[in-house]
C-alpha cells in the first residue's frame, strides 16, 4: 500500500453543534475557596472550583462555538474533561443551546416545597410564606399569596410535573393549559429564586427517591446560606484591582405580595449569643432530666474530677453568657461548702466580658479577664506560681482561626502510587493513612507548619489540601502553661475524631469544626492522656425525647409567623408537646415544615450528636 493510500486520521468531531450560552438565571456564591452555582429557576446547587467559574463565565459573553471553547480551554482541560463539564452544565441548564431549552425543561420538572421553610396554610386560600433573607441577614421576607397562587401552592408536593399541574388548574378554571403553564412558571421562578428558596424543582417525582441508598438529592433539602458573589465575578477590574466596568444585577419581578420585615440589631445579637447548647438549656429542661445545663456540666466534671479540698482554682475559656459559671459556683456552694472556690473566666471579647461582669457581679467567687486569647498564658496566670485545678471550655474553639495546609510527598510519587494509596486495607482504612510520615512535607498559612513540627502530628491520612485547627493547637499549648500535674481539662466543641475541619456559616459568622484526633495527638505530646466522647452521652441527654427541630434561619421566620398571631417564641428548646401547644395557642392548624426529631439528632437548631468532649488529664503511675 502506498503512502497516499494509507488511511489518514480523521479530525475529531466538535463536542457540540452550533453555539451554547450561559443561562441568565444563575448566581454564584462563595464559601472560602469553594464556589457554588445556584440555578434560580430550579433551585439546583452545584459546588465547584474557581476555575469552573471562569469556564462558565466564558459563555456569559455570548454564544460560543465548540471550537471557540476548545481554543480557550483546550490547554487547561483535556477533551474528556471538557466533555464532562458540558454534559453536567447542559443537563442542569446552566449552558443553553437556545432560549426555549429552560421553558421546555421546566414543563417536565416536579416542583416540591423546600425543607426548613415556614409557610402558613391555615387558610388554604391565603397562604403566607416567611423566609429569612440569608443575604441581608437582618430581615424577613413575608409573601402573601393570592387565591390562585395559594391553589398552586397546594400542588407543590413533588408528585406532579409543571405540565401536569397546568392541566389540572386549566381544567378547574376552563382555560388553555399552555396559558396556565406560563403563569405557573412565572410564580415558581419567584419562589425558587435564591433570595426566597421556598421551592425546588426535581427532575423526577420525589416519591422515586424513597428506598434509594443515597436518598433525596442534597439540593432538594439544602439552601444556599453563603455570600452571593455574582457581582464580584462579573465586575471587570484591571491588574491593580481598579474597577473598569461594574456589573449591575438585572431587575427582576418580585412577588406582588412581598413585604420585608426588619430584625433589629439587639435581637440578632441575642440570637447569636443563644445559639449554643449552654444558652438554650440554661434553665432546667426535661431533656436533661429536669436539670439545667450548668448543673449537668457540674455532674459530668464531678464524675471524673474530685471537686473539693481546701481550694479549687477553675478557669473557663470563653464564658458564654455566664450561666454555666453561675450554676457551677452554686453547685459547689451546696456540695463542697468548705472548699474555697475561685472561678476565672477568660473572655477575649471586651464587650462580652463587660456583660459577664454585670451578669455575675453577685458571685464573689468569679473574676472576669479579657484580652488577646494568644496571651492567655500570661494574662490568666495565678499568683505564687499556682496552677489551675480545672480548665473548662465550651463551644469556643470553633471561633479560633483554622488555616489551609497542603501536604506533599518528598519523593514526588506517581500515578501507580496514587492508585495504591486509594486502595483500602482489610480494616477499611486507606493505605495512605499508614504511610511513612517521614516522606511528607507541608506548606501552610501562618504558623501551621511550625505547629505540625512542634507536635509531631501524624497527618498521613490528610487529603492533599486540608484545614488545620491552628488556633486550637496554640490555645492547647498556652493552657498547658497554666496547668499543673493534677489539672484536668474538659473541652467541648462540634467535630469528629478523624474528619478534617469544615467551615460552617450561620448568623453572619463562620465557625470551624474540630479534628479531635489531631488535638489528642497534641495533648499527648504535652504529656497528657486525652479521650474524646460524645457530649450528649456525657450530659445524659434523654436521646429519644421528641423535640421541635429547626435551623437558625427558620427559627427567625417562625418567630415572625407566631408574632403575627400574638404568640412569642422564646430562645429555648421546645419539646414536641410544648411546640404543638404553642401552635394551638396561635390558632395555627397547618404550617408547612414544622419538624420534630429525637434529641440525639437535633435540639432546636443544634445537631446534638455533632458535639464531642475532649477530656485531657494526667494519670498517676505507681
Amino acid at each position: 500500500m502506498s503512502e497516499s493510500e494509507q488511511i489518514q486520521p480523521q479530525e475529531q468531531t466538535p463536542l457540540y453543534e452550533g453555539t451554547i450560552f450561559l443561562s441568565p438565571n444563575i448566581d454564584y456564591f462563595q464559601n472560602g475557596d469553594d464556589f457554588f452555582v445556584y440555578h434560580n429557576l430550579y433551585g439546583y446547587i452545584l459546588k465547584m472550583s474557581e476555575d469552573l467559574v471562569d469556564f462558565l463565565e466564558f459563555f456569559h459573553e455570548g454564544p460560543r462555538t465548540a471550537q471557540e471553547m476548545t481554543d480557550q480551554f483546550g490547554s487547561v482541560f483535556d477533551r474528556d474533561t471538557l466533555n464532562e463539564f458540558l454534559s453536567i452544565f447542559r443537563t442542569l441548564a446552566c449552558l443553553l443551546p437556545d432560549n426555549e431549552y429552560e421553558p421546555k425543561k421546566t414543563h417536565d420538572m416536579y416542583p416540591t416545597q423546600a425543607r426548613w421553610i415556614t409557610v402558613d396554610q391555615t387558610d388554604p386560600k391565603a397562604v403566607v410564606i416567611y423566609a429569612f433573607d440569608v443575604q441581608a441577614q437582618n430581615q424577613i421576607f413575608k409573601i402573601r399569596l393570592d387565591a390562585w397562587e395559594s391553589r398552586l401552592w397546594g400542588y407543590l408536593n413533588g408528585t406532579k410535573s409543571v405540565g401536569e399541574i397546568a392541566e389540572c388548574l386549566a381544567e378547574e378554571d376552563g382555560l388553555l393549559a399552555s396559558d396556565v403553564e406560563l403563569r405557573i412558571a412565572a410564580a415558581l421562578a419567584q419562589w425558587t429564586h435564591c433570595s426566597i428558596q421556598a421551592v425546588k424543582l426535581s427532575a423526577e417525582p420525589c416519591g422515586n427517591f424513597k428506598g434509594r441508598r443515597f436518598g433525596v438529592p442534597p439540593y432538594l433539602i439544602s439552601t444556599m446560606p453563603y455570600e452571593k458573589v455574582t457581582a464580584q465575578v462579573r465586575t471587570r477590574v484591571d491588574e491593580e484591582g481598579n474597577i473598569l466596568e461594574a456589573w449591575q444585577e438585572p431587575e427582576r419581578c418580585l412577588p406582588k405580595g412581598l413585604e420585608t420585615l426588619p430584625i433589629d440589631d439587639e435581637t440578632l445579637r441575642l440570637d447569636r449569643q443563644c445559639a449554643r447548647l449552654s444558652s438554650l438549656l440554661a434553665q432546667p429542661h426535661a431533656v436533661l432530666g429536669g436539670r439545667s445545663y450548668g448543673k449537668a456540666v457540674y455532674d459530668v466534671i464531678a464524675r471524673d474530677f474530685p471537686i473539693g479540698g481546701e481550694t479549687c482554682e477553675v478557669l473557663e475559656v470563653g464564658g458564654g453568657n455566664g450561666d454555666t459559671a453561675r450554676a457551677f459556683v452554686l453547685e459547689c456552694r451546696q456540695h463542697v461548702p468548705d472548699t474555697r472556690l475561685s472561678y476565672t473566666i477568660f473572655c477575649p471579647d471586651p464587650v462580652q466580658a463587660d456583660g459577664l461582669r454585670t451578669a455575675l457581679s453577685d458571685l464573689s467567687e468569679i473574676r472576669i479577664l479579657d484580652g488577646d486569647i494568644e496571651k492567655i498564658a500570661d494574662l490568666a496566670q495565678l499568683p505564687d506560681g499556682k496552677k489551675y485545678d480545672l480548665i473548662y471550655s465550651d463551644e469556643f474553639l470553633a471561633d479560633l482561626p483554622s488555616v489551609n495546609v497542603r501536604k506533599m510527598s518528598l519523593d514526588g510519587g506517581d500515578e501507580e502510587d496514587e492508585e495504591e494509596d486509594a486502595e483500602e486495607r482489610p480494616d477499611g482504612v486507606p493505605k495512605s493513612a499508614h504511610a511513612d510520615a517521614s516522606r511528607l512535607t507541608f506548606i501552610g498559612e501562618g504558623d501551621a507548619v511550625n505547629l505540625i513540627i512542634r507536635y509531631k502530628l501524624n497527618l498521613c491520612d490528610a487529603p492533599e489540601d486540608f484545614i488545620l485547627n491552628s488556633g486550637s493547637l496554640r490555645l492547647l499549648g498556652n493552657l498547658n502553661k497554666l496547668a499543673g500535674f493534677n489539672t484536668q481539662m474538659f473541652i467541648i466543641e462540634f467535630g469528629e475524631d478523624v474528619k478534617y475541619p469544615v467551615r460552617t456559616f450561620e448568623d453572619g459568622r463562620e465557625a470551624w469544626s474540630q479534628h479531635f484526633g489531631i488535638l489528642k495527638q497534641a495533648a499527648q505530646k504535652l504529656g497528657f492522656q486525652a479521650r474524646s466522647s460524645y457530649w450528649m452521652e456525657a450530659l445524659d441527654i434523654d436521646r429519644n425525647l421528641s423535640m421541635f427541630a429547626t435551623t437558625r434561619s427558620q427559627f427567625k421566620a417562625i418567630r415572625c409567623l407566631l408574632a403575627d398571631h400574638g404568640v412569642r417564641l422564646e430562645r429555648r428548646p421546645y419539646s414536641q408537646a410544648e411546640f404543638e401547644a404553642l401552635l394551638a395557642q396561635a390558632g395555627l392548624t397547618h404550617v408547612d415544615e414544622i419538624n420534630y426529631e429525637h434529641a440525639e439528632e437535633r435540639i432546636s437548631g443544634l445537631v446534638s450528636h455533632a458535639y464531642k468532649m475532649l477530656h485531657i488529664f494526667k494519670e498517676l503511675e505507681f
